[in-house]
């Protein structure tokens, strides 16, 4: 347990809950913070689904560390107990759980899946995929069987975007196949062979063969000369090459996942000679943290409790990236928005605080 990473990711949190949340249960509201440009934002309404998915998988790794060992977590679910805490300006709770998080969640609901937005949103692949793969990972931390039935019914909805070439359409309707939407219902695919204490055996094989294919994928159509994966296909066959770091990740993970520890290297080889540090922190905040989150797995599933990287990372988000607030407006930024990349960083900051118990665990 890292104490000092511990604490940071709950001064993160803190400053996030109190100007990012509202309500409770179903009527409980993600939003950008109301101070300043984002008052209009505020009032308006909710967060993106994608942005939501990924404040819930920050969530998940808040609670982790209080099943880590750090008690500090339980006493600071409550408004102003923390060290930087400022007055309450209302009786509403913050710091929700991933429980009622996903609870408010149901406002996206359309079907057997999840709207971008409301009220006149899609169904993406990998909007989807991301929060089967953040129920999944709570399946892991909190052993509670409930978040793997919800992890494998947004699978089967992903499901029906995976092509026989091993692909996963963006969004449905389909026309281009993505390295976000193929690598994270890979990695969901994965998740679900490997762990899920739900499946028969015939299920585990099948989900285990989708994970396969999505791998060949990645690693095949999309992967560069520079052995970094590129960003999608496009519908007459041609490759957008656009490098991400959150696809590097995604293909990392599986390999790890599926024991393709040559796969696992090569990608890691490619992103320290395409992604050196300078370079990975102006990638929007989320997509260097999924990156960075997923080294973290990787390290832990070879038995290391070592990853310089993403302290340098932290080190430099937390020193120059805060503003007065306590908010991360000075990270690099995914859009208009805070909330997504500021979310990021904090759940990077406690998983990484967690140590490897934890590291193995992230999805």
């Amino acid at each position: 347990m890292d104490a000092i990473w511990a604490g940071r990711s709950l001064a993160l949190w803190d400053a996030f809950t109190q100007r990012c949340v509202n309500g409770r249960g179903r009527r409980l509201r993600v939003h950008e913070p109301s101070r300043g440009r984002w008052a209009g934002a505020a009032a308006v309404g909710r967060v993106a689904a994608w942005t939501l998915s990924q404040v819930i998988w920050c969530a998940s790794a808040i609670e982790a560390l209080e099943h880590a060992g750090q008690p500090a977590v339980a006493r600071r679910w409550q408004r102003g107990t923390g060290a930087n805490s400022h007055p309450p300006r209302t009786q509403l709770p913050v710091h929700p759980d991933a429980e009622e998080l996903w609870t408010a969640l149901q406002w996206y609901r359309s079907g057997e899946a999840y709207l971008d937005h409301r009220p006149r949103g899609k169904r993406y692949y990998d909007d989807n995929a991301w929060l089967g793969l953040v129920a999944a990972q709570q399946g892991l931390l909190s052993g509670q069987p409930r978040w793997w039935a919800r992890a494998a019914e947004i699978a089967r909805f992903v499901a029906a975007g995976h092509l026989e070439s091993g692909g996963v359409y963006w969004v449905e309707p389909g026309d281009t196949v993505n390295a976000c939407s193929t690598g994270s219902g890979g990695l969901l695919f994965a998740a679900l062979a490997l762990e899920s204490p739900l499946l028969t055996e015939p299920q585990r094989e099948a989900w285990a063969a989708r994970a396969g294919s999505t791998l060949a994928f990645l690693a095949g159509p999309l992967l560069r000369e520079d052995g970094l994966v590129a960003d999608h296909v496009r519908a007459d066959g041609t490759v957008e090459p656009s490098v991400w770091a959150y696809n590097q990740g995604l293909l990392l993970q599986i390999a790890a996942r599926n024991g393709d520890g040559a796969t696992a290297d090569a990608i890691e080889a490619a992103v320290a000679r395409g992604l050196p540090p300078a370079v990975l922190a102006r990638q929007p905040a989320t997509f260097a943290c999924i990156w960075l989150r997923s080294l973290l797995a990787h390290r832990a599933l070879a038995g290391s409790d070592e990853a310089p990287e993403v302290a340098d990372y932290l080190e430099r988000a937390w020193a120059r990236g805060r503003a007065a607030d306590g908010l991360l407006r000075g990270v690099s930024r995914y859009d208009d928005g805070l909330v997504l990349d500021h979310v990021s960083v904090a759940g990077l900051a406690a998983a990484y605080a967690g140590g490897p118990e934890v590291w193995s665990k992230l999805l």
